[in-house]
């Protein structure tokens, strides 16, 4: 197992594909901020819209394209008209939905052809997800791209269980939707010419060894010097390269990564507070739970019960 593939799973992720836009313009559809734990995506079959951000310079996006907003936050997904004559329709006017059996199918254009054609979905993960924590606000990619040959075969299958709604095609729809979150970083990661933070860390092979290490062995009694000798690399020079890639100290990342797994072991596990502070790496429950609640928010046991173990 990679690092990527051990942060994915520490994310809890899954993916939800909840509708399918055919939809003509002019048109604003307002989006409000998503709940804390939920990404937001776009997938463009056909056509073109924009998406619209306060602060920022609208993205054109056009078939081919997926947008993910990380943090889910707010957004306007604007459409043009085909003609010009066209009246500008309501966020919510005449726009209707409908259930096909596997997706609510929400669409405007009557006898129209649809100016742009969407799946739109979203990515659930666990509360402050370490991966989702050092993505960007956007992550834009195609899979009309040859770079990411991969991406049209999975969309295109998606697209096709959300037009027939053949026997199980709910829980297809929601499979791929999951494996598309790690498809579409793949494809983003592939594209960035320089990473940092923790993906940068992992984009090196030897710095990376070092998170691959802090994520398969947490309860080790870590030390920079021990972490230094996983990245075959000397004290010093483990630290030079570290701050080149990070803000964060490596010690401060290995706390991140012990609190990311204890999340996860209270939400999946009965293991007492005593012992999943014991499998992170901390001798003491206080100290646990203190450094817990920093990032959480929250006591262990509160945070367990929030997640419906008691």
């Amino acid at each position: 197992m990679d690092a990527l593939d051990k942060l994915i799973q520490l994310a809890n992720l899954s993916g939800a594909l909840d509708l399918r836009c055919l939809l003509s313009g002019p048109l604003e559809l307002d989006h409000a901020p998503a709940p804390a734990g939920e990404a937001v995506y776009h997938v463009v079959l056909d056509g073109a819209c924009a998406i619209l951000r306060p602060g920022h310079a609208p993205l054109e996006l056009r078939a081919g394209d997926i947008f993910v907003l990380p943090r889910g936050d707010a957004h306007v997904l604007s459409i043009e008209a085909r003609d010009a004559g066209a009246l500008r329709v309501e966020a919510n006017g005449d726009v209707e939905k409908r259930d096909n059996g596997a997706v609510i199918v929400k669409s405007n254009c009557s006898e129209r052809d649809p100016a742009v054609d969407l799946l739109c979905g979203r990515f659930l993960y666990a509360p402050r997800a370490l991966l989702v924590d050092v993505l960007p606000d956007v992550v834009h990619v195609s899979f009309s791209r040859t770079s990411a040959p991969y991406l049209d075969p999975l969309v295109q299958t998606m697209r096709r269980e959300a037009e027939d709604a053949q026997l199980g095609a709910p829980s297809i729809v929601t499979a791929l939707s999951t494996a598309l979150f790690t498809m579409v970083l793949r494809a983003w990661l592939a594209s960035q010419p320089s990473l940092a933070g923790v993906l940068g860390l992992l984009s090196n092979r030897r710095l990376g060894a070092s998170i691959i290490a802090m994520l398969e062995r947490p309860a080790e009694p870590w030390t920079l010097e021990m972490l230094a000798k996983e990245a075959a690399m000397s004290r010093a020079t483990f630290m030079r390269a570290f701050s080149a890639h990070s803000e964060s100290s490596p010690l401060a990342l290995l706390s991140h990564v012990r609190m990311q797994l204890a999340s996860t072991m209270l939400t999946r596990t009965r293991k007492s507070i005593a012992d999943v502070a014991a499998d992170v790496g901390y001798q003491s429950e206080a100290a646990f739970s203190k450094r817990f609640k920093e990032l959480y928010g929250v006591a262990p046991g509160r945070f367990r019960q929030a997640n419906g173990i008691t």
